[in-house]
């Protein structure tokens, strides 16, 4: 890999974890409360609580060692 910055061949890859977790909103949340409250259902609040979306995304650096810029590989 050659530097697009200085031009030094001397550059290292490794790979990049990006996690995105995605939850309810608060209007989400007052609904559920409510209507769980309204029903006196402890089971429609259960799934609530342990509902979460999770996605992550895993993409390649480079690192140049002589002058430190970072680019997508």
């Amino acid at each position: 890999m050659v530097c697009p910055r200085c031009k030094s061949d001397n550059a290292n890859v490794f790979p990049v974890t990006e996690v995105t977790t995605w939850r309810r909103g608060c209007l989400g949340w007052l609904f559920w409360i409510l209507l769980a409250c309204v029903t006196f259902g402890l089971i429609l609040i259960i799934p609530l609580l342990t509902n979460s979306k999770t996605r992550s995304n895993t993409h390649y650096e480079a690192v140049c060692n002589a002058c430190g810029k970072h680019w997508r590989v």
